[in-house]
C-alpha cells in the first residue's frame, strides 16, 4: 500500500510540476503519470541512497544543502528518463528540465509530508 501511495505522490507532484514550469509539457493518457510516478520511485529507491552515502562529506560541509542538489539532479534524471521512454513528458531545455527538478522535488515533499498526516 505504501509503494502505491508513492507512485501516486510521484504523478500528482509531477502533474503539478508540468503545471507550473514553462517548458514542461505532457501530451499522453492519465495511466502515463503513474508511469512516470513509478519512475521516481525507482530512482528514490536506488540511486538516491547511494548518491546521499557517497556525498556525506561534501553535505556534512554544506549542512545538508546539497541534498537538494542531489534531489534536483535525479529529478531531472526522472524526466530525461521520462522523455526518451516517451511516457508524454518532453522538456524543451535543459533549463526547464532542471527548473522542472527543482519544483517537483519541493512538491513532492510537500505532498509527501501530506500524506504522513
Amino acid at each position: 500500500m505504501q509503494l502505491l501511495l508513492r507512485v501516486a505522490i510521484g504523478a500528482a507532484a509531477a502533474w503539478l510540476t508540468v503545471w507550473l514550469v514553462p517548458g514542461l509539457s505532457y501530451s499522453g493518457e492519465w495511466w502515463r503519470w503513474l508511469l512516470f510516478g513509478a519512475v521516481i520511485g525507482l530512482i528514490n529507491a536506488t540511486i538516491k541512497p547511494v548518491a546521499k552515502f557517497l556525498s556525506i562529506p561534501i553535505r556534512f560541509l554544506t549542512l545538508g544543502l546539497f541534498t537538494l542538489v542531489i534531489n534536483v539532479g535525479l529529478m531531472t534524471l526522472a524526466i530525461w528518463i521520462a522523455k526518451d521512454a516517451d511516457v508524454g513528458l518532453t522538456a524543451d531545455s535543459i533549463w526547464a528540465a532542471l527548473l522542472g527538478g527543482f519544483v517537483l522535488t519541493v512538491v513532492g515533499s510537500i505532498l509527501n509530508l501530506f500524506s504522513r498526516g
